[in-house]
């Protein structure tokens, strides 16, 4: 086995070890996008959530998606200046703001969406080979994030008296 200090670390470095991995999935799905269909990725959830429910207001993309309010206006504005995506006024809230798919947008997610499936294939493939259980425990911390925050679970163990650092 290799010499890896994340790994050496244990929990200590946790966070950076989630991120790693993020990068090191993600990187590479990225590259295909690109290459193939000149589609960034981060672009994926938010066009398949319109593709699928169809136009909706960004408050509420945001919060099927579970993303912050930045990250959302960052991919919309991205979109939109692709010509994936455009916005208009909600006729029930001249304040609010109705995402679309442009055509060229649905055009787009058609062929990514076949791309997509030979990601999932593989993310499968090493899912069942390495962590077939994966998906539950991440359901699972989400859960239980949920239920309490992280930020809420730090200071518990500060009040309890775990204040070693």
């Amino acid at each position: 086995m290799k010499n890896d200090y994340l790994r050496d670390a244990g929990i200590k470095t946790l966070g950076t070890r989630i991120r790693r991995l993020f990068e090191r999935l993600n990187s590479n799905v990225t590259e295909v996008y690109r290459r193939e269909l000149d589609f960034e990725q981060r672009w994926f959830a938010l066009g398949m959530l319109l593709n699928e429910h169809g136009p909706m207001n960004s408050r509420d993309a945001t919060k099927m998606l579970g993303q912050s309010h930045v990250a959302m206006v960052q991919v919309v504005r991205a979109m939109e200046k692709a010509g994936l995506l455009e916005r208009k006024t909600d006729t029930n809230d001249a304040r609010s703001k109705i995402l679309h798919l442009t055509p060229t947008g649905a055009e787009k997610l058609e062929q990514v969406s076949a791309i997509s499936r030979v990601v999932d294939q593989a993310a499968e493939a090493l899912l069942m080979e390495a962590a077939p259980d994966f998906l539950k425990q991440l359901d699972a911390l989400d859960d239980a994030l949920d239920r309490l925050s992280f930020a809420e679970r730090i200071e518990t163990a500060f009040t309890d008296g775990d204040k070693n650092p």
